[in-house]
C-alpha cells in the first residue's frame, strides 16, 4: 500500500508538471494563443486532452490540441466499449476525445475541434518534460515537442494501403467523416486502383456520401462483374451497387439500399434507367 501511494504521488507530481511545463511551452512558442481548454495543475473533467488553445492568425485562426507528459504520466490510451483501445496522438483518440467533450456539455469545442481535425488544420502536439529527481526533487531539464502526423494525407496514405490489400477491417477502421479535400483525393485515387475488389473497397469507404464529388466513382462502380468479391466476399458486387445507386439517386435512404442489394432485377433496372438518363423509379 505504502508503494501504491508514493507511486500515485509521483504520477500526480509528472502530471502538474507536464500541464505546467506545456503552458510555458505554448506561451513561448505562441504567445498570442489563447486558452479555451485545461489548467495548469488539476485536469478537468473530461481530461482526455490537457490543453487546447486558439490561436489567431493572418490567414484564420487554428486550434493547438495538446497532450502534456513528463515522466510516469505518460501517453493516455482509451479502451471503447467495443474492445478497442485508442492511444493519444492519433485522429481515433481525437474522435474519441470530443465525444467526451459533447457528453460533457462542451459542444461548441467539441464541434471547433472536429472541424479543423476535418479541414486538416488542426495542430496536435505531444510536449513531453525531460524531469530528473535528484535527492526527491523533481528538475525540469527541457521540453521536448512533437508535432503529431493526424493530416489527411497520412490517412489518404492509410486508406490507400489497406484498399490495396483488401484488409475490410483496417478500411472500417479508417472509415470516419472525410473532409472535402480528403474525400476528392480519394475518389481521385479511384483511376490507380488495378482489380475491382480495390475499386470496392473504395466504394465502401467512402459510402454514405452524396453529391458531385462521389458521382464518378458510383457511377463507374456500377460494371463491376458479379464474381467479382470471389468466394471470400461473394456479395461484393450487389452490395456496392446497391450502395452507389443509392448514392446517385437523390435521396439515398437504408429502404432504397436495401432493395436494390436483395433484388437484381431492380438493380438491374435502377442501373438502366440511370444510363439512359431517366428519373428512378417511384
Amino acid at each position: 500500500m505504502v508503494h501504491e501511494a508514493t507511486s500515485r504521488a509521483v504520477w500526480e507530481a509528472d502530471r502538474t508538471i507536464a500541464r505546467l511545463c506545456a503552458t510555458s511551452y505554448v506561451q513561448q512558442v505562441f504567445p498570442e494563443a489563447i486558452r479555451l481548454w485545461g489548467t495548469d495543475g488539476d485536469p478537468t473533467e473530461p481530461d482526455e486532452l490537457d490543453a487546447v488553445w486558439r490561436m489567431p492568425g493572418d490567414h484564420g485562426e487554428r486550434l493547438i490540441a495538446v497532450t502534456a507528459l513528463a515522466g510516469e504520466y505518460e501517453l493516455p490510451r482509451r479502451r471503447l466499449p467495443y474492445g478497442t483501445t485508442v492511444v493519444g496522438g492519433t485522429r481515433d483518440y481525437l474522435r474519441y476525445a470530443v465525444d467526451r467533450l459533447r457528453e460533457h456539455g462542451r459542444n461548441d469545442l467539441a464541434g471547433a475541434i472536429e472541424q479543423e481535425m476535418y479541414a486538416d488544420r488542426l495542430w496536435y502536439f505531444e510536449l513531453a518534460a525531460v524531469v530528473t529527481v535528484v535527492n526527491g526533487e523533481h528538475r525540469v531539464e527541457d521540453v521536448r515537442a512533437r508535432q503529431y502526423d493526424i493530416s489527411d494525407a497520412s490517412l489518404l496514405r492509410g486508406l490507400l494501403t489497406a484498399i490495396r490489400a483488401g484488409d475490410r477491417d483496417a478500411i472500417e477502421k479508417l472509415r470516419q467523416p472525410f473532409g472535402e479535400d480528403l474525400l476528392k483525393a480519394l475518389v481521385d485515387a479511384y483511376p490507380s486502383l488495378d482489380t475491382w475488389p480495390q475499386r470496392a473497397h473504395l466504394v465502401r469507404a467512402v459510402s454514405g456520401r452524396h453529391g458531385p464529388v462521389v458521382t464518378p466513382v458510383m457511377a463507374a462502380i456500377l460494371d463491376i462483374p458479379d464474381d467479382a468479391g470471389g468466394s471470400g466476399d461473394p456479395d461484393m458486387a450487389r452490395e456496392v451497387r446497391a450502395i452507389a445507386l443509392n448514392v446517385l439517386e437523390a435521396g439515398g435512404s437504408v429502404e432504397r439500399f436495401m432493395r436494390y442489394y436483395e433484388d437484381d432485377e431492380a438493380a438491374a433496372a435502377a442501373i438502366a434507367r440511370y444510363r439512359a438518363g431517366l428519373p428512378p423509379a417511384g
